[in-house]
């Protein structure tokens, strides 16, 4: 670490006195260091004062001739707050000054010396304890917004019986939901090869006869149908294995119709076989 030093203006006599700064934070373990070079017998005054203007140390010392080294140790004194100390020597007519950061080792309260106060005050470590809380508090509504902001749907309002067990994903759809994601349902279980050779085989349903719905329905009466009956036949209203069967049926239909490229394979394949 490059010493810190502050150089007095030579005198007359070409006297000269040095304050060795070099650390950035002193304790009571630490020193400051006076020395230089004088022509005669000469008697320092040394003041120490706080930055709230007190003077800690006051003392007064006599230097002999010649090169001089005068060490201030710290611990002699009674420095009891952390901050910004200024010191200075007096010899003649000359002074020389310098600052030093002092830390009391019980208070690890940083310096704030642009507006003259040295440590957080009380009520600004409320603002950033406060400031802190409120990002804490944010980050925990961003990660659960999907829960707190999620719009329920039918399923959440009821008492199912299938909220009630582990079985809840089996039968959780979208169709008991006023808003069906657009592609979902055009997903279905074969490809367009399989359901173009599924359509070959000779017990291939009515799927306009199993939604209820005309052959010309468009997509939303083919859409709205398909809610009224999924609700009328889930499983949780109707216990017993008809209802699945039935359900898994009006699934079926929906998915094929609901295509509008599988829709189109279908009217050709069966019905106008």
């Amino acid at each position: 670490m490059i010493p810190f030093l502050l150089f007095l203006p030579l005198d007359v006599l070409a006297d000269s006195v040095i304050i060795s700064v070099d650390l950035p934070i002193y304790t009571n373990a630490d020193v400051v260091t006076i020395y230089g070079n004088i022509s005669n017998e000469t008697l320092f005054q040394v003041t120490i004062t706080s930055h709230e203007k007190i003077i800690v140390v006051d003392e007064e010392i006599i230097i002999t001739p010649g090169d001089f080294t005068h060490n201030v140790i710290l611990g002699n004194y009674t420095l009891d707050k952390n901050g910004m100390y200024n010191i200075s020597v007096s010899y003649g007519n000359s002074v020389v000054e310098n600052q030093f950061f002092y830390h009391t080792g019980q208070n690890v309260n940083s310096v704030d010396v642009s507006n003259g106060n040295y440590g957080i005050s009380e009520s600004d470590q409320v603002i950033v304890f406060s400031i802190a809380g409120a990002v804490i508090v944010g980050v925990l509504v961003f990660l659960a917004r999907g829960t707190i902001f999620r719009k329920k749907t039918e399923y959440d309002k009821e008492d199912w019986a299938s909220q009630k067990n582990r079985d809840y994903e089996k039968y959780h759809s979208e169709w008991m939901s006023d808003e069906v994601k657009s592609g979902r349902r055009e997903k279905t279980k074969f490809s367009d090869e399989e359901f173009r050779k599924s359509l070959l085989e000779n017990d291939v349903p009515d799927y306009y006869a199993i939604l209820e719905v005309n052959k010309t329905a468009n997509q939303s009466e083919i859409k709205n149908q398909f809610r009224t009956l999924a609700k009328k036949w889930h499983p949780d209203k109707k216990q017993d294995t008809h209802a699945e069967k039935k359900m898994a049926q009006i699934n079926m239909a929906y998915d094929v119709l609901s295509n509008p490229k599988h829709r189109k394979m279908y009217d050709l394949y069966y019905h106008k076989k």
